[in-house]
């Protein structure tokens, strides 16, 4: 019988996860200030969780293509721009790697734990490269938000 929402959150208390986004909960990074203002104000429907940030996180990265594609790009010049390595990681807490010979997308995670339905993250941040080797990345963190948000 399922519970219909009644039995919570708290069932997922204690699960071990990672992330490479900033944690929802976290008031101090200005991207989720700025996605929770947004949020609040178009979507205030939906719950405010990972799936929101992270489409968030993908619609700046998508404007930031466009732009770099420049202006009435082909199909071609979107392709270009993507595999130029130009894009920066936005609100992505690691290194954003995509060129011509690297389609990782975000390149590493911090681990966290799930405490009353958000994820508390601990420890290092991790890296990982196309050849399988895993490092902590002692200078990882969101890059500064640009003004208003916008690449």
């Amino acid at each position: 019988t399922f519970s219909k929402g009644a039995a919570g959150a708290s069932l997922l208390n204690g699960i071990v996860t990672s992330g490479y986004l900033p944690a929802t909960g976290d008031t101090s990074s200005p991207w989720i200030t700025l996605f929770k203002q947004i949020h609040d104000k178009y979507i205030n429907s939906l719950p405010f969780d990972g799936n929101v940030v992270y489409g968030m996180a993908v619609g700046y990265s998508f404007v930031q293509l466009m732009k770099k594609a420049g202006r009435n790009p082909s199909r071609q010049d979107v392709i270009n721009a993507l595999q130029s390595g130009q894009l920066d990681q936005g609100p992505g807490i690691v290194p954003f790697g995509y060129s011509s010979s690297n389609h990782l997308g975000y390149q590493g995670v911090q681990m966290a734990t799930i405490q009353n339905g958000a994820a508390q993250f601990m420890g290092s941040i991790y890296t990982a490269t196309v050849d399988g080797s895993v490092t902590a990345c002692s200078d990882c963190a969101s890059k500064p938000m640009p003004a208003n948000g916008i690449p």
